[in-house]
């Protein structure tokens, strides 16, 4: 058995409606449980058999179709295995998902989705429906999509027991092909598990189209980190090893004859696109200390200065951010990068002056939006 615990994405907002998406589902599945218990429809109080009898309509069913079981389904489960299943995994990618997408964005998509796998399972199938699987699933899609690269913290519960991290692709890819698996095994009378197989892989399905198309319309702002820009490396992995296989050499043109910050830069840029950032990064580093002229594009000299931040390399990363405020000057991200810095200085690097330097000369340029953190690091820097 492997349980996600965890993933390795930073959270810039608090995931409030994956905590109240949680607890409604726990308390719906107490007051499910308490009723069963009192004895649900055959209870000899009037008041329990309604609650029972409300409980039962609010499951999906293709025989007795109501549009509001398509969002009342998902709140309904059929054991205390079934609802901890699906709320243990909503935890960890909820909140990553909800992160990027805002808080009433993830909880549209959140029952947008769930009600797109009932509708799916309704159509193919007669049998009711409950259980917030299609949604979970849409959830872990997204994730998927936003953070393909990252790495999943699992619990292993087999012959031995343990904490293991693994890449998000590889333990989603397991799931989808068990639930594909599981279909075609039910279809064939192999399987006799009444788990809405149909649900789920709608739940994939319209969770990995619907973010892939809010990145691609840009209703949710892209990084270097999600699927769309890691088709982009790929693609340019592919021409780039396309026009060296077609390029001969000229014998009248040697690379000595190129100018050594040229192919400094040639090569670094060509390291993070094909994305090893990190290699790049480290190769930069490297460069400037023999070469302190080089100069990298926009793009790659804040896609490696990112990465160092990310991996926990602070000094690093600052160092490549100081230079990009030189080297950039012009550039529109400049006043959050100096936020970024005075951040750094001031809650990592114990380097006040710096921090106070940045936040008065880029004061007339930051927007509005950063207020509450600019008022913060202020206050932090003059206590």
């Amino acid at each position: 058995m492997l349980i996600p615990i965890g993933t390795d994405v930073q959270h810039k907002r608090y995931p409030t409606v994956t905590y109240v998406l949680i607890g409604l589902n726990l308390l719906v599945f107490a007051v499910e449980w308490a009723v069963q218990r009192s004895g649900g429809l055959e209870a000899n109080t009037p008041s329990i058999r309604t609650i029972a009898q409300v409980f039962l309509n609010g499951s999906l069913w293709s025989d007795d179709f109501h549009l509001y079981s398509l969002v009342t389904y998902q709140f309904l489960h059929a054991g205390w295995m079934h609802i901890l299943g699906n709320m243990i995994f909503l935890l960890p990618f909820g909140k990553a998902v909800e992160d990027r997408m805002g808080h009433i964005g993830f909880a549209l998509f959140y029952l947008g989705c769930g009600a797109f796998a009932g509708g799916m399972h309704a159509l193919t199938s007669s049998s009711p429906v409950i259980g917030a699987s299609g949604s979970v699933c849409a959830v872990t899609a997204a994730f998927i999509v936003l953070a393909p690269k990252t790495n999943i913290k699992v619990l292993l519960i087999f012959f031995i027991i343990g904490v293991y991290q693994i890449p998000s692709m590889l333990l989603v890819a397991f799931f989808v092909l068990f639930d594909v698996f599981s279909l075609l095994a039910s279809a064939a009378g192999a399987n006799a598990d009444p788990t809405a197989w149909v649900a789920h892989l709608g739940g994939y399905a319209s969770g990995l189209a619907i973010t892939f198309l809010l990145l691609k319309w840009k209703l949710i702002s892209s990084s270097q980190y999600d699927l769309t820009e890691v088709i982009k490396q790929a693609k340019r992995r592919r021409a780039y090893k396309h026009i060296v296989k077609q390029s001969t050499p000229n014998p009248s043109f040697s690379s000595t004859q190129l100018d050594p910050i040229q192919l400094l830069r040639a090569n670094i840029s060509e390291t993070a696109a094909t994305g090893n950032l990190l290699e790049a990064a480290d190769e930069y580093l490297r460069s400037i200390e023999s070469t302190p002229t080089l100069k990298l594009s926009q793009q790659t000299h804040a896609a490696i200065a990112n990465a160092l931040l990310q991996h926990g390399r602070t000094n690093d990363g600052v160092l490549v951010y100081e230079r990009y405020l030189l080297e950039h000057k012009k550039s529109d991200d400049c006043p959050e990068v100096a936020l970024l810095l005075a951040a750094k200085y001031t809650r990592n690097l114990q380097n006040k002056d710096r921090a106070l330097e940045l936040l008065e000369i880029y004061s007339s340029s930051f927007s509005s939006k950063h207020a509450t953190l600019i008022a913060a690091l202020t206050a932090e820097l003059l206590t």
